[in-house]
């Protein structure tokens, strides 16, 4: 799909190793306010910070945070900020983990109903000892990755900034009037059954 402009608005990415696999999760934020470098910095900080004190530490080892990449949505050439303190952000958890491809899906709701109105984040690197069985993570660690992401989503809330989803489409139709956003205000998790990213094994995808 060509570049479609979302005014005031950022993305954000995750950008992580496993097992050499370039992988990433990304969030998009609307700024409240033109987006300028102060405001691409603050949330690029924010969100690594997230990574490193709430979520990564129950991830596996395996797992290397290597940046994250706040970029400027209001047009093509719009500004860029990599926020990459240290090199050595990685997963908390030894022990076996599960492939590259299995992840665990949290859901982004906002207030509105329908497809178009929620995204998800699929989680990786997840420890063998955080799974009931070969098919489901334990309630314990699927309620604190809810948990972790929510705390994203609150931290990412401040004054008129909040984390959004952007819907391009409706009904497989690009949106005439420009892409519509729906804020963010809970993460859930409709159950703990593992899912897959079949562009995270290695060799695969980026």
């Amino acid at each position: 799909m060509p570049f479609v402009p979302v005014s005031d608005s950022m993305q954000v990415e995750m950008r992580y190793t496993l097992f050499s696999q370039h992988i990433e999760n990304r969030i998009f934020v609307h700024n409240g306010a033109p987006v300028d470098a102060a405001a691409l910095e603050a949330v690029a900080i924010i969100v690594w910070d997230w990574v490193e004190t709430h979520l990564i530490g129950g991830l596996s080892e395996n797992l290397h945070l290597n940046e994250v990449v706040a970029t400027d949505m209001t047009s093509a050439e719009g500004p860029q900020f990599t926020y990459a303190p240290d090199t050595t952000t990685s997963g908390g958890v030894s022990g076996a983990m599960l492939p590259n491809e299995v992840a665990f899906c949290v859901s982004l709701h906002s207030a509105s109903r329908g497809r178009s109105a929620r995204g998800r984040m699929f989680i990786p690197a997840i420890p063998v000892s955080a799974t009931a069985d070969a098919n489901n993570l334990t309630a314990i660690a699927a309620g604190a990755l809810v948990s972790s992401v929510q705390t994203l989503i609150n931290d990412l809330t401040v004054d008129a900034r909040q984390p959004v989803i952007v819907s391009f489409r409706h009904d497989g139709v690009v949106r005439p009037g420009g892409p519509v956003l729906f804020p963010i205000i809970s993460a859930v998790a409709t159950d703990t059954l593992l899912d897959s990213q079949r562009r995270r094994k290695p060799g695969v995808g980026a």
